[in-house]
């Protein structure tokens, strides 16, 4: 084997997805009626949801769950630099979600985005989207047709981990209300 080939550290992937699964939950606490089955619990608080609580599959009251956090405040234009995460569906043991940045910075950088499946069996979370890139495969030859790194999923999963873990520090939810001094 050459110096330059990589081999995937199996360990570290996936104790980067199960780090990820943690983010996760705590910024979508609603994620954590899979846990133990409550979703009557935790989806009582969830207002406007597409879908009422059934016996067979009370999992579905999540589809449609959208969670913003407010990360930055834009110089111009008085907007808000939000990450969104929609729960697109939701089944007994898996959830996928879209994450992504609003607005458009178009001038500066592509918004992230991604599609993320939550394993709650597994507690764990990986990437299984990004940009519109699909299917990533844990190593790739070099050079590939693609231009993809030999670690492309290992680095889009820690990107989650770091986008996530800023959501956490700095982020603050849309549902807050701004605080203000009256003086």
């Amino acid at each position: 084997m050459s110096k330059n080939s990589y081999s995937v550290d199996l360990i570290k992937q996936m104790a980067v997805c199960d780090a990820n699964y943690i983010r996760l939950l705590k910024l979508v606490p609603e994620l954590g009626a899979y846990l133990d089955r409550s979703f009557s619990k935790h989806i009582d608080s969830v207002e406007n949801r597409p879908f009422e609580l059934t016996a067979d599959e009370p999992e579905k009251a999540l589809q449609g769950l959208t969670t913003q956090f407010c990360i930055a405040d834009q110089v111009d234009e008085n907007a808000k630099v939000t990450v969104e995460i929609k729960i697109l569906e939701a089944f007994k043991y898996t959830t996928t979600l879209e994450i992504i940045q609003k607005p458009e910075l178009k001038q500066w950088m592509t918004n992230p985005s991604m599609l993320v499946r939550v394993y709650h069996d597994a507690n764990t979370a990986e990437v299984v989207s990004y940009q519109g890139h699909r299917n990533l495969k844990p190593r790739y030859s070099r050079p590939n047709p693609k231009m993809y790194h030999a670690d492309e999923k290992m680095q889009v999963n820690e990107f989650l981990g770091e986008w996530l873990a800023h959501c956490l520090n700095v982020g603050r939810s849309i549902k807050a209300p701004e605080l203000t001094c009256n003086y």
